[in-house]
């Protein structure tokens, strides 16, 4: 062999080294670039998987808060219900909120049955599963407590409006308003944002992987092979784009309210620390403007929930156009919508926001043929001091909001200091109250009704007299405040107690005192147990039911049957006490009511006796009044009477029996006793009573 050949021969075999070398590179090459492809493909699925179950799971989350407040508002439906349609609807809704409510608890904890849903094959973290179990979280013993207090006051609620309510019903009912349903909402809201933070979390660290392998890959595919690794490039790009968009989705879920697209309460609790500490630090001005749609409710029962829908969209859109881009508007929940006013200025630049939102709201909207005309209250609040925080911030707009609903709706009111004292008053007094309640400080005047004719007592009426803090409290003042607060029921059984106690005991000394008349409220009378609870007491302290009378006013004879209020009526009349019907010719009492069979006595309220001798009017009412009773066959009495002049006028128009201070004050017990054994030993003319 030749030199040349040989040459030739051992160039050919470095050739062939040189190709194998470089086609086994290439190959290795391309081995690399498709594993580290593959990978990143499998990578990006899984995190695009994972990413969509934390979607899942927080719209499952923000499901759970929303079928919370259902639930309450649906106990609150079903609890105030003055229509037996509403009642069972309102059942229904309850139940179906509650069955919703478990059966996402049960996917939270077990995943779901269905395998093509993105929780078939669930694993919550330790955090997530502490959350379940552990304090302070606890969601497990917290929806139990939930399933419980509502099955409770499903089973406990009437089916018809007409029966009373059950006190363990309201206690149940005010368990899940005051605590039960809102502990229940915060705790999924915080299962939310751990879903949230930890989806945030894994993104992040996953997306750095993924970068660092996207450029070696990009790399080696511009390297060796781009045509033929094209289409790989391309659906690694489309998958780092979906979970970019998949990222996006879940911060504006957790920031962001689904049906309006507005802003969510948890967004706003830490946008307004951050909002506050710079009103500070710059001495700029925050107002915050609360609104409540009024009478949306209606909305929702006349035309349905799409309808209702359709209004909180319309809102929200409106609330936007009303402000600036630079300020905030929230939708806090049902019809609840607050906006933020940063850099405000002046009180007259809030309140013309404000009369801009309401008057916005106002305008109609048509929704399937049929024409809205939506309505909205508004309270505005001023952040305007360096220790103010942002809970007294939204109260102070709660209280504004509340004050422009008790003068009339559809329009704003601009919190002042008077407002907060007046809530404090009120707080202060219904506290008080309570308290008086639970020392049983109320006591019981008396004070006596006689006979026009022979001067003899025929009854007394048993006055409720409070003292707190070394000052005698008028009944004007607290029984408004106590019916409000729903503490009536509570005073009622402490007077009653006291005045048939003192009663029982004249009647067995042999006093004559006629009859002792209590006065009795609506709230008294839907208590279920009202009859048996004053029948008992009447039977333990031996006090004949023919000896007793109850006052009532006509707004509870109208109340009649449909409150089971007639009910209770008709079964204590059977039983004896007679039926009075207080300050008659200032309400609205149906004749219907007004017979033998439903009233014993009529009592002329005593804005028809006050110098009735000087006013023709009121003597011809009067006179009217008594015409009517006698002729209905039902006695009847004058109360007011404090002059002699207006004593003898009755008279003369021949009312019967009077009540007031020309006969007498009310007296505590010891001195009533006195003034009636004193007046049974010498029946006198009725005459003008002297003031101490």
């Amino acid at each position: 062999m030749s030199a040349s050949a040989q040459a030739s021969t051992e160039h050919e075999k470095l050739a062939d080294g040189l190709m194998h070398k470089t086609r086994a590179s290439y190959v290795a090459a391309l081995i690399l670039i498709a594993s580290l492809a593959t990978a990143s493909f499998f990578m990006l699925s899984s995190v695009i998987s994972a990413n969509t179950q934390k979607t899942a799971l927080i719209e499952l989350g923000a499901r759970q808060q929303m079928l919370s407040q259902r639930i309450l508002l649906s106990a609150t439906e079903a609890h105030t219900a003055n229509v037996q349609w509403l009642r069972t609807q309102a059942r229904q809704n309850l139940k179906a909120a509650l069955d919703n409510f478990l059966a996402n608890e049960r996917i939270l904890r077990n995943g779901s049955p269905d395998t093509r849903s993105p929780l078939h094959r669930l694993e919550l973290s330790e955090d997530a599963t502490r959350l379940f179990t552990e304090a302070p979280g606890q969601i497990d013993a917290t929806t139990r407590i939930l399933e419980y207090t509502v099955n409770s006051y499903l089973k406990l609620l009437p089916d018809s409006v007409s029966a009373e309510m059950p006190a363990d019903a309201t206690a149940h009912f005010a368990a899940l308003r005051l605590y039960v349903a809102e502990k229940a909402r915060r705790e999924y809201e915080t299962l939310t944002r751990l879903f949230s933070s930890e989806a945030a979390e894994k993104g992040a660290a996953v997306e750095k992987i993924h970068l660092t392998v996207f450029v070696l890959t990009l790399l080696l595919l511009v390297a060796e092979a781009v045509l033929i690794f094209r289409p790989l490039v391309r659906r690694v790009v489309s998958c780092t784009s979906e979970l970019l968009r998949a990222r996006d989705q879940m911060n504006f879920a957790a920031n962001h309210d689904a049906l309006t697209g507005l802003y969510n309460r948890a967004f706003l609790n830490d946008y307004m620390d951050t909002a506050l500490a710079a009103a500070r630090r710059k001495g700029e001005t925050v107002a915050v403007i609360h609104i409540d749609l009024d009478h949306f409710k209606t909305v929702n029962d006349t035309l349905g929930h799409a309808a209702g829908d359709a209004v909180l969209i319309e809102t929200a859109r409106r609330l936007v156009a009303s402000v600036r881009e630079s300020d905030v508007c929230v939708r806090l929940g049902g019809d609840e919508f607050t906006v933020i006013l940063t850099d405000v200025g002046t009180e007259a630049d809030a309140v013309e926001v404000a009369t801009r939102i309401t008057t916005s709201i106002k305008q109609p909207l048509e929704f399937a043929g049929a024409s809205l005309k939506p309505s909205a209250s508004a309270g505005v609040a001023l952040f305007h001091d360096a220790t103010a925080t942002m809970d007294e911030l939204f109260v102070n707009a709660d209280l504004a909001l509340y004050r422009a609903k008790a003068e009339g709706r559809g329009g704003y009111r601009l919190f002042a200091a008077t407002l907060r004292d007046k809530f404090e008053e009120r707080a202060n007094l219904e506290r008080e109250l309570r308290e008086a309640i639970a020392a049983e400080a109320f006591a019981v005047h008396f004070q006596p009704q006689v006979s026009l004719q022979t001067g003899k007592v025929i009854g007394v009426e048993a006055l409720v007299r409070w003292e707190a803090r070394g000052r005698s409290v008028s009944p004007g003042e607290f029984l408004p405040a106590a019916e409000k607060a729903g503490l009536m029921p509570a005073i009622g059984r402490s007077i009653f107690a006291k005045a048939i106690r003192t009663a029982a005991g004249w009647h067995r000394t042999g006093l004559d005192f006629g009859r002792l008349s209590l006065n009795v409220s609506a709230q008294e009378l839907h208590e279920a147990d009202f009859a048996n609870h004053l029948l008992g007491l009447l039977k333990a302290e031996g006090l004949p039911t023919r000896l007793v009378a109850l006052e009532i006013v006509e707004s509870v004879m109208l109340d009649d049957e449909n409150s089971g209020i007639g009910l209770t009526l008709k079964r204590l009349r059977k039983a004896g006490i007679r039926m009075e019907l207080d300050d008659f010719g200032t309400g609205y009492a149906s004749l219907s009511h007004i017979s033998a069979n439903e009233v014993d006595r009529l009592k002329i309220d005593r804005r028809f006796i006050r110098d009735i001798h000087k006013n023709p009017a009121n003597s011809k009412i009067v006179k009217a009044i008594i015409e009517l009773a006698r002729g209905l066959g039902i006695s009847i009495i004058a109360e007011g009477a404090e002059t002699e002049k207006e004593l003898s006028f009755l008279q003369a128009l021949g009312c019967p029996a009077v009540q007031g201070y020309g006969v007498a004050f009310p007296m505590p017990d010891a001195q009533a006793e006195a003034w009636l054994a004193m007046r049974n030993a010498s029946p006198q003319p009725v005459v003008v009573a002297r003031t101490a």
